[in-house]
C-alpha cells in the first residue's frame, strides 16, 4: 500500500482548517483566515511527523494536549482564560464530533475494497540452556471491513 505525505497533509489541512471554523463560528468570535491556516498547518505538520517518526512520545495524550492548546493560542485572540478554556472544549467537543461522524460512515458504509491491516505478535519464549532467548514474530492480519 503506498501512502503519499502530500495528501496525509492536505487531508489534515483541510480538516483542522473545518474544525477549527467549525469552533469560531459556534463560539462566535471573529474569523482570522491566516491565523486558522496558520494553526492548522501546525497540526498537519504534527500528523506528518509523527506518522512517519513511529516514536511513541508523539502519541502521548499530554503532547497532544498541548497541541490542541497551541492550536487554539495561534488560531484565536482570546481576551481571557474563561474565553480562551471555553474556545478549547468546543474544539474538543467539535473534533470528536467530525471523528465520531467519520467512524459512523466508515462502519455503515462500510466499502468492500478496503482492507484493514491489523498488525500484532507472537512472543516464544525458550529456556535452552539456562539462557532465555526470545524470538518475536510480527505478522499482519488482514480483514476486509
Amino acid at each position: 500500500m503506498t501512502i503519499y505525505i502530500d495528501i496525509i497533509f492536505l487531508e489534515n489541512l483541510f480538516m483542522n482548517y473545518i474544525i477549527l471554523f467549525a469552533t469560531e463560528t459556534i463560539v462566535k468570535s471573529p474569523i482570522k483566515i491566516i491565523r486558522t491556516f496558520i494553526s492548522s498547518t501546525i497540526g498537519s505538520i504534527y500528523a506528518i511527523i509523527s506518522y512517519m517518526s513511529g516514536l511513541k512520545i508523539f502519541s502521548n495524550i499530554i503532547l497532544k494536549i498541548i497541541l490542541s492548546i497551541a492550536m487554539i493560542y495561534i488560531a484565536f485572540d482570546s481576551k481571557n482564560f474563561k474565553q480562551f478554556f471555553k474556545q478549547l472544549i468546543v474544539f474538543y467537543l467539535t473534533s470528536f464530533t467530525f471523528g465520531g461522524v467519520a467512524f459512523a460512515l466508515l462502519y455503515f458504509i462500510s466499502p468492500q475494497n478496503i482492507l484493514m491491516n491489523k498488525r500484532s505478535t507472537n512472543r516464544n519464549i525458550s529456556n535452552k540452556n539456562n539462557s532465555n532467548s526470545w524470538n518475536i514474530r510480527i505478522y499482519y492480519n488482514y480483514y476486509r471491513i
